[in-house]
Order: structure tokens, then sequence, then C-alpha cells
């Protein structure tokens, strides 16, 4: 039964749902949450190193370690949507919930999508950015190589494929066999589901660069690698009813911004997608 609801309502049910929106990537970066402004800054830590014996003259050499503070300004980005012969105050909550999931999974999507497009801007590339097809003994080497740049032990590590390079991985049989995984968080999920192995985190994701090409870009980075921030006290909805054209309308908004903080924790795999299988 349909009954009359408060924009208000609309907008806490919107958050609600934009909360639980599938973006697998804003938890494999690291979030900040101190925004001033339109501007986010991320706190890095300069390197410790190795620690030192007493000089000869008796002294315990100090070390100046380098912090920096990336800065990144947030985008202004906004869903729009209008439907006719719709009053979006009084429909059944069924169709309310239809208009509030569709801005709710633009905004989650938008999120994958500025995180990708930070991670594009990586410099370190496997085999040179030769074009690669995948081998079992290729994707440990591309890992063992992010290891190689100091990346720590202990990071979360994230390796993101296109459908084509994911594809491959599920004729390894070390990739599909449970013998191989440790942390099974996933278990009874679907194929295309995000998978740990090898120690890192294995996810699929349509977005891509150059998916389906032969230089398709595929990444593997270390969680405080890649920042992403958004403004979550500036969510902004708003929603109406137009009675003299009969139409509602819903508008949602979010400011966020992604920035690549360690090139050295992010590694960019070219696979060519168009090659056959055997």
């Amino acid at each position: 039964m349909a009954y009359m609801i408060t924009k208000q309502q609309y907008r806490d049910e919107w958050v609600v749902a934009f909360q639980r929106g599938e973006t697998y990537l804003k938890d494999c970066v690291t979030k900040e949450t101190m925004v001033s402004g339109l501007t986010a800054n991320f706190a890095l830590q300069g390197a410790a190193g190795r620690m030192t014996e007493r000089g000869t003259n008796g002294l315990i050499p100090s070390r100046n370690r380098t912090d920096t503070q990336p800065t990144i300004t947030l985008k202004e980005k906004h869903s729009k949507e209008t439907r006719t012969g719709f009053d979006v105050f009084t429909a059944p909550a069924n169709l309310r919930e239809a208009m509030q999931n569709a801005g709710a999974m633009a905004a989650a999507r938008e999120i994958d999508y500025t995180i990708l497009d930070a991670l594009a801007t990586a410099t370190n590339q496997y085999a040179s950015g030769a074009a690669q097809t995948l081998t079992y003994g290729k994707t440990v080497d591309a890992l063992s190589e992010l290891f190689e740049q100091d990346v720590m032990s202990g990071n979360e590590i994230t390796c993101l494929w296109t459908p084509k390079s994911w594809a491959r991985l599920l004729t390894f049989q070390q990739f599909l066999s449970a013998d191989y995984i440790e942390s099974k968080p996933l278990v009874g999920l679907t194929l295309d589901r995000p998978k740990m192995w090898l120690g890192a985190k294995h996810i699929m994701h349509n977005g891509l660069p150059g998916k389906g090409t032969a230089t398709a870009s595929n990444f593997i980075f270390a969680k405080p690698a890649v920042g992403h921030a958004i403004a979550t006290g500036d969510i902004k909805v708003d929603v109406g009813y137009n009675g003299e054209d009969d139409y509602s309308y819903s508008r949602h908004t979010i400011f966020d911004g992604a920035v690549i903080l360690q090139q050295a924790g992010v590694i960019e795999i070219i696979t060519d997608d168009t090659a056959a299988f055997s």
C-alpha cells in the first residue's frame, strides 16, 4: 500500500542504498575522510630504513625521514533521473526503491571508476609493458615484482583482472583448487566473485582500460599505495515531483577523488585479451 513520504526519508533511504552498493575497490585502497572543502590530504610517512651502529665519534647517527602529504581535489559528480507519470512521494515502496538503487549504484560504480582512473597513471609495467598471455608462472612472477619494489609483506594486495584474464586464471588448477587457498571468506559464492589466492585478493572488473583488446590493462597494487577520498558530509540528494507535467526527478551528488600515493606499490600488467584459449 502506498503512503506519503518526505524528502528527508527519501534521502535517508538513498544513503543506506549507497552504503551497501556493490563496489569492491573502495575497501582495497587507503580511505581518507578528513576533507577540507574540496581538498583531501593523505599523510604519507617516509621509509624508516635500517637501524645504525654508533659512530667512531661515539655518537649515534640520526636519520631525517621525509614525510609527504599528497593532496587531491575532489570532483563534483552527479546522477540525475526523471520519470514521467510517477509521483515518488506516493509511489509504492518497491518503485521508489528502484529509483533510489539506480542512483546509489551509479555512485558506487563511479567510485570504482575514480580509482581505476588513478591506477591508469601507474608508471611500473610488468615485462616493460609487453602484452602477455597469462600463465601461472607469469602471475606469480608479477606478484613477486611488487615485493621486489620494497612493498612490505603484510600489506593487503589486490589484483584486478579483465574478464578475459580472469577466465584464463580459471584454467589454472592452482587458482581453482581449495588446496592452494588458506583464507576462504567467499566460499559458496559464484566464480566471478573476489577470491583470495597467493596471499592476494583477486577481483574481476569489467571497467578496466582496454578490456577485450590486445592491450588490456590489469593491475596489482598494495592498499597503502592508492588513496581515495569522498566528502561524506557533502553527499547531496534532491528529489521532487512536478505536478504540472506529472514527472518525478531524483538527483544524487558526490565529491570524490583518487590518487596513486606510492608508484612503487602499483604494477600494470598488459594482457592480450584477444589471444585464443587452448
